[in-house]
């Protein structure tokens, strides 16, 4: 999904509201993103509308359109819901970049499925390692 598919976006009180030309809506929750949840509300609303997505400078957070439409394309996204297991490290453990884990996590660039089952492969050996804690 591009910019020119975005009808309109509007705050609300627990994100923003995306209406899509197609009449499709979908809302970005704050409390989805740590870096949003954490943000000021000035900072939330500093953002700008780049070719696929949503970008805050300042938060260093991008988020694709494509996520905020089709959340169950991109599980990668719930790594918020699960606190103790650090994104970063699963980065580590597998020998890719964090900035590259990031985007991935965010929409912005997609893991080829053999990776994508590297990813969800590992993050399940560590659930299993904090199960037997």
């Amino acid at each position: 999904m591009q910019r020119d598919e975005i009808e309109k976006i509007e705050p609300v009180s627990n994100g923003l509201k995306l209406t899509a030309k197609d009449g499709r809506l979908a809302t970005l929750h704050y409390k989805d993103f740590e870096r949003l949840k954490n943000a000021t509300p000035k900072q939330r609303l500093d953002y700008r509308i780049s070719f696929e997505g949503l970008r805050w400078d300042d938060l260093d957070e991008d988020i694709s359109f494509e996520s905020i439409f089709n959340p169950k394309q991109f599980p990668l996204k719930l790594y918020s819901k699960l606190k103790p297991i650090n994104m970063s490290e699963v980065a580590r453990r597998l020998g890719i970049q964090q900035s590259l884990m990031a985007a991935y996590m965010n929409g912005s660039k997609h893991p080829s499925e053999k990776r994508k089952k590297a990813i969800l492969d590992e993050i399940h050996k560590i659930a299993n390692e904090l199960l037997s804690i």
